[in-house]
């Protein structure tokens, strides 16, 4: 970025902060007029009244709630302009997501939701990372978002800030509330919640349970979602089927012209192209995906608050939650890794010219008698047991289901009293139980290699191939009569070679896997005023200390994904070189114990050291044992009120994460993700931790100034990180380019690369200089380590203003911004090399890199007209674009010799590429109407979301747009009901 266009940018920032007369978004610190009830605020064990607080804690509550319109978690989370990339929409194609693919997160400074402690009711809901799709949001009151580093109060996680989901307690009566959201394309969206709460005249009781349903809406429904090739080629591949094969004779010499085209690629909707001066048959796995996969969840929600005495309260709350995605769609079959004698996807497996599709392949391509009979065995070189014919199985638009499901339950219970007027004691305990449930189909190597030679299928008992209940399979294209995602049909199609729906199931296994944890807290604080006096009031204090317990277990639920019981291609065989397991694409994972005590001890104070400045101290000791060790961390935060509408306030500490179980433990799990060096083609990643990893810590501080005169409020804050030996995996992209470089997957790769051993090349992992390419990569390995230090700055802004008496009702304008000022990652060495150069994040799309989209600008803005029942909002959101840091890339359109890259672009049969360079800025205009219907305690809010219908900005991505900028939706409508009694 040009010095030039940051100092506009900075400028349009300042400008907007500056000239908001606008109300925020989410109030910040502020109350009725008035009520000045004793709370704790979000960031502190110390009583007092949100006025009072320096921290910047922004508020959404329950009026704001109801004025979206009852939205969902993700909903929320996205409209806060301080977020970076968040889960939600679309989670498949981060391989850093795919461990909870339908889940939610909140990624507070874009430096990652891992570092992003959220809490409900001020206690932790999750070990690491929470879904915040599992939050039962019809019990929620209001959320409190603490915009600075808290692990001086809270402890590990909270590096960027702290969401804490507050329930409503007070509640009194029947609450139920239902909506639809009408998606073009797809069933729609639905909700259903319902609360019930009494008030005793010593206690009350709150019980809420909720239901949520998402359609999938499939990438077919969306015209900029499935573009040609030469417009975003990031979902094709040359790997397909129809696809590219080689007859050989009895001496493995080419019985004909050599390498050869499917000649029914192109009728079933595939594109006959070049790979080099290699035929291939391009076609597109994207139009077999979803958008958005189809969701269920549900929530149930407890809570009980009683006196057992005068000083003595007791609280108890629980909650299950799940989520479940039945069906996530895949390509219809995954692209070969391996084979049956290792690593490898060209030419790894063969049919012998007996198979029934065989000689009709040959005669539709134009071979003649003579080279059919001289043809003995056929290598499948480029190519793919399902593509265009869609996977048989599972029905749709030919994409293969997966399964993700997810339960939490949990259970906080605590006791909290008085010792005497000004000392206060608590005591709580939190138990959780995280269970996640992942099933992916692949196929077995073993299996397909056996059905091509005729010996496959369930039933298959003879040593006769095609006989005796054994089955060929046919894998060429006159098997498939018709693309069920385009409905094109293939004039090639011979019924009498179709693949019988029994044999295509059998070729088929699940990865089955399952996790467990159990996670304990426990958490005990006094807190009161310490008996001196400064000039402003008492000094009031806390301290406390905490236990955190973990175990987690992690289990294959079958042999064949268990590396220690199958780690061969074929089942049985213990002795292969390669232990790659027995799924064409699919790693496997090895069973695992995990267990992790954590003892902390912390202590705050309250310093009114005058009627207008107020300074809170807080440090706290946290503990881990083993290698990792312990940590200390202090904060210290005030606030200056300089007159009755202008006050300034600050903060400086340092916070920190320790590494968890996983990152610490040896074992490791595999992933998959589109390798740019190899064209973008998708790659297994396997992702190991580190038993000498160790915390990572950042220096913090925020700077602000709060205004209010009348009905004007406004905040400004700068604020700044340096995070240092920040917990990471190497990211595969990186290795990969640092080996290969980025090109379209035919430039060569540096053999004597430090980090060539953490790559695995086909040919048995054999690497030549100047023979192998990066086409060549299998998989890549990615290791836990400690990684370079992150300096993040940027500037938050609010601001509002209420006019009264107009038109008989009142116009609230509202505004707020983030704007980040810089992101930079310092160079990043591993294993004594450097793996990537330093540079600068904000403003870029980082895809292949860390942290991954960070605008710059964040915005929205709001106008709300009350009148009576009546209530009309007009909501404005921005989301600035981002520069794609790969640059352009290439596509090859003809017979190439030299292949194409982006400097030779312009030679024939060569076209760049320059699609969504930059991803252009994302602007969003939502229309609320909300009525209440007083005598029926009744509220109707019709809604139009993206009203102009704006389409995401293009991106070079395999859905071919950005979900952490844009959403797929389009226009929608959504019509929501509520109904107290």
């Amino acid at each position: 970025m040009t010095q030039r266009m940051y100092k506009n940018k900075l400028a349009l920032a300042i400008s907007m902060a500056g000239s908001m007369v606008l109300p925020a978004f989410a109030a910040e610190n502020s109350t009725p007029a008035g009520e000045l009830e004793e709370v704790t605020v979000t960031g502190s064990y110390i009583s007092g009244t949100p006025e009072d607080a320096a921290l910047p804690v922004t508020v959404i509550d329950a009026e704001e709630l109801k004025q979206r319109g009852s939205p969902t978690v993700l909903d929320i989370v996205k409209s806060l302009t301080m977020t970076g990339p968040v889960l939600g929409d679309t989670n498949q194609f981060r391989s850093a997501n795919q461990n909870r693919i339908g889940g939610g997160s909140i990624n507070l400074r874009g430096l990652g939701p891992e570092r992003t402690l959220v809490l409900l009711n001020g206690k932790r809901i999750q070990y690491g990372q929470v879904d915040t799709n599992m939050l039962p949001l019809g019990a929620i009151d209001r959320v409190e978002i603490l915009k600075d580093g808290a692990a001086a109060t809270y402890g590990s996680d909270a590096i960027g800030g702290v969401a804490n989901f507050v329930t409503r307690s007070g509640f009194e009566g029947v609450d139920v509330s239902a909506d639809y959201r009408a998606v073009d394309g797809s069933d729609g969206d639905t909700a259903i919640s319902a609360a019930y709460g009494w008030q005793g005249e010593n206690g009350n009781i709150l019980l809420s349970a909720g239901y949520q349903h998402r359609s999938e809406l499939s990438v077919l429904e969306r015209d900029w979602a499935n573009q040609p090739r030469n417009v975003n080629p990031t979902p094709y591949s040359t790997l397909g089927n129809p696809g590219i094969y080689w007859p050989l004779n009895a001496s493995f010499g080419s019985s004909g012209p050599g390498l050869t085209r499917d000649a029914n690629c192109s009728s079933l909707g595939g594109e006959d192209g070049y790979f080099l001066f290699y035929p291939v048959c391009y076609w597109s796995y994207g139009e077999s995906l979803n958008l958005v996969e189809e969701e269920e969840r549900y929530q149930v929600f407890a809570e009980a608050n009683f006196d057992l005495s005068e000083t003595t309260r007791f609280h108890f709350e629980t909650l299950y939650a799940s989520n479940e995605t039945p069906g996530l769609r895949s390509s219809p079959s995954y692209p070969p890794l391996q084979g049956p004698f290792g690593p490898g996807s060209v030419g790894v497996f063969s049919t012998p010219i007996s198979n029934p599709g065989a000689v009709t392949a040959l005669e539709q391509a134009g071979y003649s008698a003579g080279q059919i009979a001289d043809t003995s065995l056929i290598s499948m070189t480029f190519w793919r047991p399902f593509a265009l014919s869609g996977n048989p199985t599972d029905g749709g638009a030919g994409g293969a289901k997966s399964e993700r499901s997810y339960e939490v339950t949990r259970v906080s219970a605590g006791l909290e009293g008085e010792f005497s007027d000004s000392l206060d004691w608590s005591l709580s305990t939190t138990y959780v139980r995280d269970e996640a449930f992942a099933r992916t189909p692949d196929i077995l190597i073993n299996r397909l290699q056996s059905a091509l030679n005729g010996f496959g299928g369930p039933n298959c008992s003879g040593a006769v191939a095609g006989a005796n209940g054994c089955e060929y399979f046919n894998p060429f294209s006159n098997a498939v009569a018709s693309n069920p995602a385009t409905g094109e049909v293939n004039p090639g199609y011979v019924s009498a070679n179709a693949n019988g729906s029994e044999l295509s199931a059998w070729l088929f296994d699940d990865v089955l896997q399952r996790s467990v944890s159990d996670y304990w807290v426990v958490d005990g604080v006094v807190s009161g005023d310490t008996g001196l006096s400064l000039s402003g009031g008492e000094v009031a204090y806390a301290v406390g200390a905490q236990y955190r317990g973990l175990d987690y277990q992690y289990d294959p639920l079958n042999d064949n994904s268990n590396a220690l019981i199958t780690p061969c291609p074929t089942p049985g065989d213990m002795s292969c070189q390669f232990a790659t397991g027995p799924f064409l694409f699919q790693g496997q994972t090895v069973p695992s114990r995990l267990e992790e005590d954590v003892y902390a001890a912390f202590a705050e104070l309250n310093l009114p050291l005058s009627d207008a400045i107020n300074v809170q101290a807080a440090v706290r000791f946290e503990d881990y044992g083993g290698q990792t060790g312990s940590t200390t961390n202090p904060k210290v935060s005030g606030k200056w009120q300089l007159n009755d509408g202008f006050a300034l306030r600050g903060s400086v500490g340092t916070t920190f994460r320790g590494p968890t179980p996983g990152n610490r433990s040896e074992g490791g799990n595999t992933s998959l993700t589109g390798i740019a060096a190899a064209g973008n083609a998708f790659k297994s990643v396997d992702q190991f931790g580190n038993p000498s990893v160790g915390p990572e810590q950042a220096f913090t501080y925020n700077i602000g100034a709060l205004f209010n005169v009348g009905s004007f409020t406004a905040n400004l804050d700068y604020w700044s990180y340096e995070l240092e030996d920040q917990i990471v995996s190497v990211p595969a992209n990186v290795i990969a380019t640092s080996v290969a470089g980025i090109g379209s997957g035919t430039q060569p790769v540096d053999c004597s690369s430090p980090l060539r051993s953490l790559i695995t090349f086909a040919d048995n992992d054999s690497c030549v200089q100047g023979v192998t390419v990066a086409n060549d990569i299998q998989r890549v390995r990615s290791d836990t380590t400690n990684g370079p230090t992150i300096l993040t700055s940027g500037i938050d802004a609010s601001a509002n203003y209420v006019f009264e008496n107009i038109a008989s009702g009142s116009l609230e304008l509202n505004a707020m911004l983030s704007y980040v000022m810089e992101y930079e990652q310092e160079a990043f060495v591993y294993s004594g090399a450097t793996v990537s150069e330093a540079y600068e994040a904000a403003g870029f799309a980082n895809y292949n890199r860390l942290p991954g989209s960070m605008p710059e600008l964040r915005g929205a803005v709001y106008a709300q007209y009350d009148r009576g029942a009546h209530s009309l909002r007009a909501t404005y959101s921005y989301i600035d674009g981002v520069v794609d840091d790969r640059g352009p890339t290439v596509v090859q359109t003809d017979f190439s010799l030299t292949g194409c890259t982006v400097e030779t672009a312009s030679a024939p049969g060569c076209q760049l590429i320059d699609f969504g360079q930059p991803v252009q800025s994302y602007e969003t205009l939502d229309l609320n109407y909300t009525v209440a219907l007083d005598p029926w305690d009744t509220s109707v809010t019709f809604a139009v979301l993206n009203a102009l219908d704006t389409d995401p900005p293009e991106a070079r991505l395999e859905l071919g747009y950005d979900p952490s900028i844009a959403s797929p939706y389009g226009r929608t409508f959504k019509l929501a009901v509520r109904k107290q009694f």
